[in-house]
C-alpha cells in the first residue's frame, strides 16, 4: 500500500464510473469522451452534444448542466478518479471507486491532517485537545502546506475555527456515503460549486460499475477500514502529514493509523502523536512509536486549566456596605432555616444549571467555538459557570432540548432542595446527573404570576389527545426504556415558555445556590441576590417542619 503518484484510470472504466454516478447525458459516447484531455472537459463536450440533440423537454436540464460545468471549468474546477499523490488502488481498497470533485482545482501544497479520537463531552477533559490544537497551529508551513479537514470528523469544527483564527489556509473534505445520492452527484456537486475562493473537496458515493462482478466484501484490503466511517478514511488519504491529538485503542483512527503506517501510507516521521495528559497516552504512543510515528511533546504553556470562573472585581455598586451585608447575611440564615425543611408545600421553585455540552443557552456556534480555541478561560463551561453566567446576564434563557413539543421553555422542580440534592441520579444515556448542585430558585407565586405551570404527566395516549396549545407543559411519566423505566414524576417539574428576566424580579423573590460557601463568596460579589451554599444546607439538621424562629 506504498504511497505514490495516481495511476491513470482508463477512458473506458472513468466512463462506466461516470454513467454509475449518473453524471453522462443520455445516449453518451465513449469515443466523444475518449478525445478529450481531461474529465470535465469530456463532460462538458458530452453534455454540450446532448444538448446539441436533446429534444425540447429535456433541453432545460441540459443547458443547466452544460452551463454549470463551463462555470465550474472556467473556476479550475478538475475531476480526479483516486487523490492525488495516492495510488490509485490504495484509494479503491480504502474507500472504494470514487470519483473526486475539486471545485476550485487540486492544490500543489502538501496537506496536514489534525485528528482525534471521539472527544469527551466534558469541556474540561476536551481543554488538553484544544491547547494542543491552538499550538498545532504554529508547526504548519502556511507557504507550503494546507490544513485539512473532513466534515463530520472529531476535531472538524474546531479545526475550522483554529485556522480562521490563527490565519491557516484549510481544506475542507466533504463526503458523500449515501448510496441513495447516485445518480444526482452531478447536480449537487454543481450546485455547491460556486466562485469561492476556499478549497474543497467533495467525494461522491461509492459505486460498483456493471462489468465490475467483484463485491466490496469479496476484497480483502476493505475487510477491516471498511468498517471505519467513509468521512475518516478521506482523511486518512488525504493527509500527507498527521498530528493525532487523541487515540482510543482499537477505535477508528486506531484502525487507520495501524494500516497506514504498516503499508507506508505516510513517510516516515509524518504522523506526529501528540504526548501528555488528556492527549496520547504513553502506551498508545509507544506503539505507534513502533510503527515509524513520531511521540511530540508540546513544549508551550502546558499549564493546567483552571476550573475557577475568573469572575470581575466587584463595581462600587457591589462594595456593600457593613449594614447592607449584616442584613444579607440575617436574609441568608432565615433562607437557610426554611430551605432545611423537608415540606414538600415549599414556595420555592428550583432551576439547576449543567456544564453544557455544546453552546451555552442562546450562545452562537461561532461565538462558542472561537472561544474555545482562544484561551484555556473558553473551556470552564462547569455547572457553576455557567450558573455565573446567568448571573452576569441576568437573564434565564429558554431552551427546547428536554420538550417533546419543539418548543422553548424555562424547566424549574418543585422538589424541595434538601430532597433533590439526596436523590442524584446519574444517567448514563444522557451522560449527566440529574440533579446539579447549582442553581436558581424562584418563589412560586412570582412564577405563577408570569405564566408558569406545573406539567402535564401522563403516557403516549395523554400526549395525543392532548390539545396543541397544552403540549409545551407535557412529560412522559416514565421513558420508555426497555429495562430499568425512570419516574419523572418525581422531578415535580414546572415550565414557562419564555425566558426569564432575573433583573426584573424582586430581589426577596429570587435565591442563588452552589455547592460551597467559597463560591458562594464569589457569587455575592456579582449580585444582590440572596446566595446559600450546599455544604452549608447538608450540615444542617433537616426539620420536618416549620421553625419557630426563621431567623435562629
Amino acid at each position: 500500500m506504498h504511497s505514490r503518484p495516481e495511476q491513470a484510470l482508463s477512458a473506458t472504466k472513468q466512463f462506466e464510473l461516470l454513467d454509475a454516478l449518473g453524471m453522462l447525458p443520455p445516449d453518451a459516447s465513449l469515443s466523444l469522451y475518449s478525445v478529450t484531455g481531461s474529465p470535465v472537459q469530456g463532460l462538458l463536450e458530452l453534455w454540450q452534444e446532448w444538448l446539441r440533440l436533446a429534444p425540447k423537454n429535456r433541453r432545460a436540464r441540459a443547458a443547466r448542466i452544460h452551463s454549470g460545468l463551463l462555470a465550474a471549468a472556467g473556476n479550475g474546477a478538475e475531476l480526479t478518479f483516486a487523490i492525488p499523490n495516492r495510488d490509485l488502488l490504495v484509494c479503491e481498497s480504502w474507500l472504494g471507486k470514487r470519483a473526486y470533485w475539486w471545485p476550485r482545482g487540486t492544490l500543489k501544497t502538501r496537506h496536514v491532517g489534525i485528528v482525534s479520537s471521539r472527544l469527551k463531552r466534558d469541556p474540561v477533559q476536551q481543554a488538553p485537545v484544544l491547547r494542543a490544537l491552538r499550538l498545532s497551529m504554529s508547526a504548519i508551513d502556511v507557504h507550503s502546506e494546507h490544513a485539512v479537514t473532513s466534515a463530520g470528523s472529531s476535531l472538524h469544527e474546531y479545526v475550522e475555527q483554529c485556522t480562521t483564527t490563527f490565519d491557516v489556509p484549510l481544506l475542507r473534505a466533504f463526503t458523500t456515503a449515501e448510496r441513495g445520492s447516485l445518480g444526482t452527484w452531478l447536480d449537487d456537486i454543481l450546485r455547491t460549486s460556486g466562485s469561492s475562493s476556499e478549497y474543497e473537496l467533495l467525494v461522491s458515493p461509492e459505486v460498483w460499475p456493471s462489468t465490475d462482478t467483484t463485491s466490496p466484501t469479496q476484497i480483502p484490503e476493505l475487510s477491516e477500514i471498511k468498517q471505519v466511517p467513509a468521512r475518516d478514511r478521506v482523511l486518512a488519504l488525504i493527509s500527507e502529514r498527521l498530528f493525532v491529538m487523541t487515540l482510543r485503542r482499537d477505535g477508528n483512527w486506531w484502525k487507520l493509523l495501524q494500516s497506514g503506517l504498516a503499508n507506508g501510507l505516510w513517510d516516515v516521521g509524518s504522523v506526529r502523536a501528540v504526548a501528555g495528559d488528556g492527549l496520547c497516552s504513553g502506551e498508545v504512543g509507544a506503539e505507534l512509536q513502533n510503527h515509524g510515528a513520531v511521540l511530540w511533546y508540546l513544549t508551550a504553556n502546558e499549564a493546567s486549566v483552571k476550573h475557577e470562573h475568573s469572575c470581575d472585581q466587584p463595581t462600587a455598586a457591589h462594595r456593600r456596605l457593613p449594614q447592607a451585608e449584616a442584613a444579607r447575611s440575617a436574609a441568608e440564615k432565615a433562607l437557610t432555616a426554611e430551605l432545611i425543611r423537608e415540606d414538600s408545600s415549599s414556595e420555592w421553585l428550583l432551576h439547576w444549571t449543567r456544564a453544557p455540552q455544546k453552546e451555552w443557552a442562546g450562545e452562537p456556534r461561532e461565538d462558542h467555538l472561537s472561544s474555545r480555541v482562544l484561551s484555556e478561560t473558553g473551556n470552564n463551561r462547569s455547572a457553576f459557570a455557567t450558573l455565573q453566567r446567568i448571573v452576569d446576564e441576568r437573564v434565564l434563557r429558554a431552551t427546547s432540548g428536554n420538550t417533546r413539543a419543539n418548543v422553548d421553555v424555562v424547566c424549574f422542580s418543585e422538589q424541595p432542595l434538601v430532597n433533590f440534592l439526596t436523590k442524584r441520579v446519574f444517567r448514563s444515556h444522557r451522560g449527566r446527573w440529574d440533579f446539579e448542585h447549582y442553581g436558581i430558585g424562584i418563589r412560586k407565586q412570582r412564577f405563577l404570576s408570569l405564566g408558569g405551570r406545573p406539567v402535564i404527566y401522563g403516557d403516549e395516549s395523554a400526549w395525543q389527545n392532548l390539545p396543541e396549545g397544552e403540549r409545551p407543559w407535557f412529560q412522559l411519566s416514565q421513558n420508555q426504556a426497555r429495562h430499568s423505566p425512570i419516574d419523572w414524576t418525581i422531578e415535580c417539574e414546572w415550565r414557562l415558555t419564555s425566558s426569564l428576566q432575573l433583573d426584573k424580579l424582586p430581589e426577596d423573590d429570587v435565591f442563588l445556590f452552589c455547592r460551597t460557601e467559597h463560591e458562594a463568596s464569589e457569587l455575592r460579589t456579582a449580585c444582590d441576590w440572596r446566595v446559600v451554599s450546599v455544604e452549608t444546607l447538608e450540615y444542617r439538621p433537616h426539620k420536618p417542619g416549620k421553625t419557630s424562629e426563621a431567623g435562629e
